[in-house]
């Protein structure tokens, strides 16, 4: 099971970002005393329709993709 701070490493992307997110989506559960991803098949589903069909193409050879690093 990985922790937010290594999805954070893993991905470059803010663990407090990752934690506000999977609240927003409600895909996260507080048990025991630590957050826990909750992946409710209803809850997902109900994502996916939201999201609908279709939308913008993308070519992925033109995205540059760099990594945010936190200045210390």
């Amino acid at each position: 099971m990985a922790s937010f701070q290594e999805l954070s490493d893993m991905t470059a992307i803010k663990a407090e970002d990752i934690l506000a997110t999977l609240q927003s989506l409600e895909l996260i559960q507080y048990r025991k005393g630590q957050h826990v991803i909750c992946a409710d098949p209803k809850v997902l589903d109900r994502h996916l329709k939201a999201a609908g069909r279709g939308g913008l193409e993308v070519d992925v050879t033109k995205l540059i993709w760099t990594p945010y690093k936190e200045q210390n």
